[in-house]
């Protein structure tokens, strides 16, 4: 990996250590600061909660009908991540991130800093794929989920599908992953009171799903990216030398997350 990739893991898992909710409210990049041209739109959610929220298109000759929704996971904001979209928008993708309630210029919400994540936030992210059917009929919908973002889009996906889930750092098992936590900070951490039908969410997601796990991710060990995987046609995983969410960092070459996504677009069979 080069130097410069390096730099940027390092200051990324910098900025979402410490395991816990950790909302921001400004922002440290826009779209337009890194060439790309981009529209701003407040999306309602069925709750009436405000979701801000940035849509990317590319150029119309490389554009390969693909929405790619990013559903990020429980720290800071979108503009933490707005600099990978550019590569997957170079690549022909359509890509939207938005907030969740309580994050950067979303509607403030109460969170408990210890929380692992809310029910609430599948809201918003069923609000933008929503939009995203209808403004762009006639392309696959999908959501690329980081962290604590596959929980979200799991919950989500029971009452909004969506057409493909990119896992990042799978979070397979929120039970397991409390007990783990607690073991490796000393601290309690909260979940959801349905925490425990997870597992059937999880299970009901029938769509092409592809998983990228890392080999010394303690967060979210590969052991159980193997297992949600195994016995599934549709899913497929996509293991990497590193921990947690350095995929697209780890596997990059002669342009930043090279293999990561050109491994995205061989299973969405895209040109």
């Amino acid at each position: 990996m080069k130097n410069k990739y390096k730099m940027l893991v390092a200051f990324l898992m910098l900025a979402i250590q410490g395991y816990a909710m950790k909302p921001k409210s400004d922002y440290i990049v826009t779209p337009d600061s890194l060439g790309m041209k981009y529209k701003e739109l407040q999306l309602t959610t069925t709750d009436n909660y405000k979701i801000n929220t940035w849509v990317m298109r590319p150029d119309k000759k490389k554009d390969n009908k693909t929405v790619m929704v990013v559903a990020y996971g429980d720290a800071m904001n979108m503009s933490y991540w707005v600099e990978q979209c550019l590569y997957f928008v170079q690549a022909g993708f359509t890509v939207i991130t938005f907030d969740y309630r309580g994050f950067g210029h979303s509607s403030p919400f109460a969170l408990d800093t210890n929380q692992l994540y809310y029910n609430e936030f599948a809201l918003d992210l069923e609000s933008v794929v929503r939009y995203a059917r209808s403004e762009f009929k006639g392309c696959k919908v999908g959501v690329r989920a980081l962290s604590m973002g596959t929980v979200t889009a799991t919950i989500a996906y029971s009452s909004t599908p969506f057409d493909y889930f990119i896992g990042d750092s799978f979070v397979c098992d929120p039970l397991a992953m409390q007990d783990r936590l607690l073991k490796i900070t000393g601290r309690s951490s909260a979940i959801p009171k349905d925490a425990g039908q997870y597992t059937a969410s999880l299970n009901k997601i029938n769509i092409p799903t592809l998983v990228f796990s890392g080999t010394k991710d303690e967060n979210t060990p590969l052991n159980e990216s193997k297992a949600i995987v195994a016995g599934h046609a549709n899913r497929k995983l996509v293991t990497y030398e590193g921990g947690h969410l350095q995929g697209i960092y780890m596997l990059s070459g002669k342009t930043f997350g090279a293999e990561y996504i050109k491994d995205i677009k061989d299973f969405l069979k895209l040109r």
